[in-house]
């Protein structure tokens, strides 16, 4: 994989799920290194390509989530902050409310930021130690973003959780319920009294300032904490199956994995992001998943219908009958062999495939039926103990599984060496 923090490279993430052919159950080692907030991205994403908008999403910071309406200007930005609940079986206004031990950004990390307050000038020399800032709740973390970007674009903000929210129904004793969704600016008097004054006091509020709780609600997330993949798997499949997400996606499981490995690396990065460029840098849009699950239909096709393929063009080309015959014969001892990194056979792949690097000439010679010969003679000629007991139909499979960038073949981490039958025509 690419070390965090730089830019993955698509066949580097594809190279998770190669160790298994015509299925999708490969990169299972992988996925399981996700975090819930990653997922939650990734449903994310789903559902904004699904609206068939132009969008970017990026991990934040710590665990939130931003999505934007646009992958250059964006006008809205909605701020999701997920958290598990580990402790009972669901959130209290107090616990929601109270200051954390760990510090949020504060304005004072976004020198200019449209609702910053003024950084307090540093303390006379009298040996005091300037105040330390209010500790905040997650709440208030919140909040932040929308004093962050107050005056530039409007925002939603959500606190998510896979717990339910226990607060009064009204302003009455022991009125407390259990709500899978909270509307916090509609909250009875006292809990919305006892919130604003929280996020005044840890945010240092000005008091001419007016708390907006307008589009900020609690909401327990859909996102399932563990194995939130197969949930992602489903989400794509039925978006798919009501035509939201066109074309049909062939490998639900590998687009999810790719689109959660692309999110993962972009969040590489745990700084805050203190403005708009930041944040679409670190972000994945609407183009970009395009590409991811075309290249997971494309991974998706097998390395036998691969080399299939290449026996069709073969026959078209009208090439050596008995040559195509020994492809067909051996076509299934080379499929199967490709997939054990251990064969031998990987010996005769590498050098076939820096022959092909090394050769522009075999493509110069047009047709499939012409280039093999040229291509086997070279290599037949570096007399590799290893390849003996190979024949040449055997050794025109792996060349067919070269010319495809079939997936087997990609962990060799090797560009393509020709293009495809299909582009030539």
């Amino acid at each position: 994989m690419t070390k965090t923090g730089a830019e993955p490279k698509l066949e580097d993430v594809l190279s998770l799920f190669k160790d298994h052919s015509g299925d999708e159950s490969g990169g299972l080692h992988a996925i399981r290194g996700f975090a819930f907030q990653v997922w939650q991205a990734v449903l994310e994403t789903l559902k904004a390509h699904a609206t068939g908008n132009d969008y970017a999403i990026v991990l934040e910071w710590q665990q939130d989530i931003a999505i934007l309406d646009a992958s250059d200007k964006p006008t809205k930005i909605k701020f999701i902050q997920l958290k598990k609940n580990e402790s009972s079986h669901h959130w209290t206004l107090h616990a929601l409310i109270t200051a954390a031990a760990d510090d949020g950004p504060t304005a004072a990390d976004i020198p200019g930021a449209a609702g910053a307050t003024a950084t307090p000038a540093p303390a006379a020399t009298t040996g005091k130690k300037r105040p330390a800032a209010p500790k905040q709740s997650v709440l208030a973390k919140l909040y932040f973003h929308r004093r962050r970007f107050f005056g530039a674009v409007p925002t939603e903000l959500v606190f998510a959780s896979n717990a339910p929210f226990y607060v009064a129904a009204d302003d009455t004793p022991d009125s407390e319920q259990t709500f899978d969704k909270v509307v916090l600016a509609s909250l009875p008097t006292v809990p919305l009294d006892k919130l604003s004054a929280a996020l005044r006091k840890q945010l240092s509020l000005p008091p001419e300032e007016v708390l907006e709780l307008d589009d900020f609600t609690l909401e327990v997330t859909n996102c399932p904490t563990e194995e939130a993949h197969k949930f992602a798997i489903g989400e794509l499949v039925e978006l798919c199956s009501l035509q939201k997400i066109q074309p049909l996606v062939t490998a639900p499981f590998v687009a999810v994995c790719l689109i959660a490995s692309y999110i993962n690396q972009r969040a590489g990065k745990r700084a805050f992001a203190k403005d708009f460029p930041t944040l679409l840098s670190r972000a994945v849009t609407r183009a970009e998943i395009t590409t991811y699950l075309a290249a997971a239909n494309d991974s998706h096709v097998s390395t036998q219908d691969l080399v299939e393929k290449t026996i069709e063009r073969l026959n078209l080309e009208k090439a050596d009958f008995e040559v195509v015959q020994e492809m067909q014969d051996q076509i299934n001892s080379a499929c199967a062999q490709v997939t054990n990194r251990a064969s031998p056979v990987w010996l005769s792949i590498d050098a076939l495939v820096q022959l092909a690097k090394s050769n522009d000439r075999y493509k110069a010679l047009g047709d499939l039926k012409n280039r093999f010969p040229a291509w086997l003679a070279d290599f037949r000629a570096l007399k590799l103990p290893e390849a003996k007991a190979f024949n040449d139909g055997y050794l025109y499979c792996l060349m067919a599984m070269i010319i495809q960038n079939a997936k087997s073949i990609q962990h060799l981490s090797t560009a393509s060496v020709g293009s495809k039958p299909e582009a030539e025509e």
